[in-house]
């Protein structure tokens, strides 16, 4: 008489969810699953930190010359009219008194008199004085028949100066705008 041993077969499911070496590769993998999400994720956020970012200083910059247009144009249009009287009243030096006050304000760089022929009457750089104003300066400057914007690095304005019957000459300001926010860096 012989006895028979069932024999027990060993499935795969029993074998690799006992041995703790299968254990510690799935933890392993998890892991790594785990720290690629999170360097993703974070990757993903930074790129769009950047975006975000760069696209609020535009358009804080949109905005900031978008005010400094405005307000500089209008501001001109004003002096036009102080200088104008003064011109019709045949007194320089009132003018002059006004480019000096004026030049005394943060940004502005220099403010001409121009007359018809275009020479420089008036200048807060007195080199400028008595020169032809499109031998150092653009002459499209002269052309305009409104006031007129330039946002170039140094803002360009200028205004025509007319009497009723004829034109009296022309206002030219230079004006450097103060920046909102810093110039990016370049690392980033």
């Amino acid at each position: 008489m012989t006895t028979q041993q069932p024999t027990t077969e060993t499935t795969m499911t029993s074998k690799l969810s006992l041995e703790p070496k299968n254990v510690l590769y799935i933890a392993i993998t998890l892991l790594g699953m785990g720290c690629a999400y999170l360097l993703y994720r974070n990757w993903a956020l930074k790129n769009e930190f950047t975006h975000e970012r760069n696209t609020i200083r535009i358009t804080a910059q949109n905005n900031q010359l978008l005010a400094n247009q405005q307000q500089l144009m209008f501001g001109m249009k004003t002096f036009v009219w102080a200088v104008r009287n003064a011109m019709l009243q045949n007194k320089p030096g009132e003018i002059n008194e006004y480019f000096n006050t004026l030049v005394q304000n943060k940004g502005v760089q220099e403010m001409l008199l121009v007359d018809p022929a275009g020479r420089v009457t008036l200048s807060t750089n007195k080199k400028n004085q008595g020169i032809v104003f499109a031998s150092r300066f653009p002459g499209y400057l002269l052309q305009q028949e409104d006031v007129y914007f330039n946002n170039k690095a140094v803002y360009e304005l200028s205004a025509p100066v007319t009497a009723p019957n004829k034109r009296l000459g022309t206002l030219v300001l230079f004006y450097k705008p103060t920046p909102v926010l810093p110039a990016p860096a370049a690392n980033e």
